[in-house]
């Protein structure tokens, strides 16, 4: 609070006390005061308003500066108005109690937007865990209607060679479609793993099994996961990943599981995808890293963030700008330090690094 607008607040009060001041000479002087002591008496009233009005500037100045401090070091401001520093004014305390009913409002209806978003991400995660069992069902049921897929083929292969035919066996149609509904439904399971992530993103830490966790496993799990879209679309997969970290699997595999997708769908003419790691003296490295279309330079710094597609994802089908976003997140709640390097037209890579920690230290000492 500056000089000037604290005298300009106090404009009305200086100019009653001129007229005042003015409006007293005049009395004086026709009482026979002489010049000299009404000078006198108006020096003593300038002393005394110009004393009360640096006091007053100094303490205001003081609590509004001790209020400021208050507001900028609290987290959450809207309890200010139970921080605020005492004041013995009536107008500071009225102040203060109008704050408190308007923050105890304000902290009702937080509590309402949080119960109901909180009852909102119990209903999609248990929404999320009842379609999963359908869904698994499907994916059984493909998976058992491919099963004699390879004493077909020789059944097959054998009644084309007796009678060569045009037509196609009804089995190779039905593994066929079998297949594309299997793969279909993994589709739906990858978006519908997204959505309990990200419901449950805010508060990872409640489903957290930290472990020793093979990485070459948990890739190779992802991969199986995605067998059939990588068959589909002939991307060749080099896993080389000796190292075992501290972390939770569940989650490092969805991150993965997140990469594999992203790397097939912008995948080039012979997708080739790599998965390694490397030990250095802070930690271990892994990269996952392909030879497709790559990201435009001026785009590789928005790819983590939220519904960011890129002109790589408006030249493709169903890109959410979710994926990345999500693994980004979900690093930063893992303590995983996420990155990613790409040239366009070259092929990407993504590298999660996992920090060495004192419990890790003390594991392998």
């Amino acid at each position: 609070m500056s000089v000037r607008a604290f005298l300009k607040d106090r404009f009305l009060l200086l100019v009653l006390h001129l007229v005042c001041m003015g409006m007293l000479s005049i009395f004086l002087r026709l009482t026979g005061y002489n010049g000299t002591n009404v000078a006198i008496i108006l020096l003593f009233w300038v002393v005394i308003l110009t004393a009360w009005l640096a006091v007053t500037y100094l303490g205001r100045r003081k609590y509004f500066e001790e209020t400021g401090r208050i507001l900028e070091n609290v987290d959450r401001r809207y309890l200010l108005g139970e921080l605020l520093p005492a004041s013995f004014r009536l107008e500071d305390r009225l102040y203060r109690d109008m704050i408190r009913r308007s923050n105890k409002s304000v902290i009702e209806r937080i509590r309402q937007i949080e119960t109901s978003g909180q009852e909102y991400r119990e209903y999609i995660e248990n929404w999320v865990h009842e379609v999963k069992a359908p869904l698994t069902g499907i994916s059984l049921l493909c998976e058992n209607g491919r099963q004699p897929e390879h004493a077909s083929a020789a059944a097959q292969m054998a009644a084309s060679a007796a009678d060569p035919g045009p037509a196609p066996h009804p089995d190779a149609r039905m593994r066929e479609t079998l297949r594309a509904v299997s793969m279909e439904n993994q589709r739906i399971e990858n978006y519908v793993d997204m959505a309990l992530y990200y419901a449950r993103s805010e508060n990872v830490y409640k489903d957290f099994i930290i472990r020793r966790t093979s990485l070459q496993e948990i890739a190779e799990e992802v991969l199986e996961k995605n067998r059939l879209l990588l068959i589909k679309n002939g991307v060749r997969a080099e896993v080389d990943c000796p190292d075992a970290v501290y972390t939770d699997g569940k989650w490092i595999a969805f991150i993965l599981n997140q990469l594999f997708l992203n790397c097939v769908k912008y995948r080039s003419a012979q997708p080739v995808l790599c998965v390694r790691t490397k030990r250095g003296k802070d930690g271990v490295s892994l990269t996952v890293e392909d030879n497709g279309v790559g990201i435009r330079g001026e785009e590789i710094s928005r790819i983590f963030e939220k519904g960011f597609t890129g002109s790589n994802g408006r030249d493709h089908e169903r890109a959410t700008g979710m994926g990345l976003y999500l693994c980004r997140k979900l690093c930063g709640r893992l303590g995983i330090g996420l990155r990613a390097e790409s040239k366009y037209g070259s092929g990407t890579r993504m590298q999660l690094h996992f920090p060495v920690g004192n419990f890790t230290g003390r594991e392998q000492d």
